[in-house]
């Protein structure tokens, strides 16, 4: 671990732009991203409230910083003071990521890659030819949506409390990948889909003892992902131990959606397990 640079004039800054901010672990893992590689950078959390996004934006980028995330609310608010945006982010609807190059913004979103990525370290899965159960139509719910398509999922079913936000989704992605199935179904009615895999993205289970489905009926057949990493058991998740099924929380999706926003910001190959072991020591 290489001494950090004290901060001065030449500091680069990135930060989380987003409402509330102050429990969130991205500084801790960024920052010890930056120490670990010897990188003069700091990560810190600016709380901004909706309608203070523009202003925002236009006086971070005049300020010099050099990158940004984006979380609860701002995701989609970005989209139009963006210079350019990836066809993925593009497709999402959402940014979670801004670079600052010479008072231009590019954006990008990295949570479908961090899922992905998250999948195959947690659990060695790749979702190629498989059927996958979605709970939730939601922000992280499209870009899981996305990712998945994109890696050639056979079947696809999305359970949405309302249906027709689901159809939605299921509408516009349906067109860039017209080899995928997409279905919609309502949370009620997922009982006997044996899905290869369960992804939660829905908010339940984020400080109660609600449980989105009941495991038991659905008859996954490889592995349940709750996106939710605080707490790091679910209620889903513990179901998912007592039927025997391996299963992962949202740390690693927290993580590879920070290592590829690291990436995008710096070109240099970050500092994985440093970075895991900063987020579970912010725990």
């Amino acid at each position: 671990m290489t001494a950090h640079h004290p901060i001065h004039g030449g500091t680069r800054v990135y930060g989380l732009l987003g409402q509330p901010v102050a429990h969130s672990l991205s500084p801790a893992m960024h920052n010890a991203a930056f120490r670990a590689l010897g990188l003069d950078s700091v990560y810190v959390a600016f709380p901004v409230a909706p309608e203070q996004i523009e202003t925002a934006i236009s006086g971070l980028a005049a300020a010099g910083v050099a990158g940004f995330n984006l979380t609860v609310p701002h995701k989609s608010a970005i989209l139009p003071l963006l210079t350019d945006i990836t066809p993925e982010a593009r497709a999402v609807g959402a940014v979670n990521t801004v670079r600052c190059e010479d008072g231009k913004l590019h954006g990008t979103n990295t949570d479908g890659t961090g899922f992905l990525l998250a999948l195959e370290h947690d659990l060695g899965i790749h979702p190629s030819g498989k059927t996958v159960l979605l709970l939730g139509a939601g922000g992280a719910g499209r870009a899981i949506a996305f990712s998945l398509l994109a890696s050639d999922v056979e079947r696809l079913i999305i359970a949405n409390r309302t249906v027709e936000r689901a159809q939605v989704l299921a509408m516009e992605f349906g067109k860039s990948f017209p080899n995928s199935r997409i279905e919609c179904v309502g949370l009620n009615s997922v009982a006997g889909l044996e899905p290869h895999l369960l992804v939660q993205a829905t908010p339940v289970g984020m400080g109660d003892e609600a449980i989105p489905v009941e495991l038991e009926r659905i008859g996954v057949s490889e592995a349940v992902v709750d996106i939710i990493y605080h707490p790091l058991e679910t209620p889903l998740l513990k179901e998912a131990g007592r039927l025997g099924l391996p299963y992962a929380n949202g740390i690693g999706m927290l993580l590879y959606q920070g290592v590829a926003a690291f990436r995008f910001w710096t070109g240099k190959e970050p500092p994985v397990t440093v970075m895991l072991e900063a987020l579970m020591d912010s725990m």
